[in-house]
């Protein structure tokens, strides 16, 4: 089964927002990872930060031909979002107080009343629906009950476990939950936390056709390139599919 690449841009964002200037520029960044390779190219809208993320969706929407996924919290105004910009998905993500996205993932069963007014806005828009979601099996069947596309599992509780055995378990419920999804029918991706060595790792999760990377392949760039990082990357999850768990 083949595998595909998304680069999240949000990293670029943050750094060019440490000094309030206008680089690194995330539509150079997108435009780079495109001629490397990327399969997809990922952005998060948070509603304090609206105003000045608009022209960088603008720009990344007139600028690129590979897959644009635009990440949201339910909160924003995601009519007008998904009606201007027209992404090929619109992914609906937890948000923490502070505004930035949540690594928990979206508690889909517990604001599924909410959230379907959303999906029929976004089924008007004509775009990709998924939820961003922890690896569990009540989460996944929410999502399908829901008519979602596609589910982005979070692997940062993986990511971030301290001994084998905790990677062995949260390996485990990424398994099962990617396998869940895929019954049900819906696509699965995976990402949160992932690192180049972690990127081997979850590409082995045979229902899994997406893996979704930000800091960790921004941070590699920083050392040989954009399109070198996202090389790296690319070729770590091309071996990881040559071993399927």
């Amino acid at each position: 089964m083949d595998a595909r690449f998304t680069l999240n841009l949000d990293g670029v964002v943050a750094i060019r927002g440490l000094r309030g200037g206008r680089d690194p520029d995330p539509v150079a960044v997108a435009l780079l990872a495109q001629l490397a390779g990327a399969h997809g190219l990922s952005l998060s809208v948070r509603d304090d930060r609206r105003g000045g993320q608009e022209r960088d969706l603008r720009m990344l929407r007139e600028s690129v031909t590979t897959h644009f996924e635009l990440r949201l919290s339910p909160a924003v105004d995601l009519v007008s979002l998904a009606f201007d910009t027209r992404p090929d998905r619109v992914t609906l993500v937890a948000e923490r107080r502070d505004g930035e996205s949540s690594a928990t993932g979206l508690d889909v069963h517990l604001l599924r009343d909410a959230l379907r007014k959303h999906v029929q806005h976004l089924r008007d828009a004509d775009v990709e629906i998924a939820f961003s979601i922890a690896p569990d099996l009540d989460q996944v069947k929410a999502a399908h009950r829901l008519d979602a596309d596609c589910v982005v599992l979070t692997s940062n509780a993986y990511a971030a476990a301290a001994t084998p055995q905790e990677r062995r378990l949260e390996l485990t419920r990424l398994l099962d939950a990617a396998t869940t999804a895929a019954r049900l029918g819906i696509r699965v991706a995976v990402g949160g936390g992932i690192d180049l060595r972690r990127a081997e790792e979850v590409a082995r999760i045979p229902h899994a056709t997406e893996f979704q990377v930000g800091q960790a392949c921004l941070a590699r760039a920083l050392l040989v390139g954009v399109e070198r990082g996202v090389a790296d990357f690319i070729a770590a999850i091309a071996r990881g599919r040559q071993r399927p768990l």
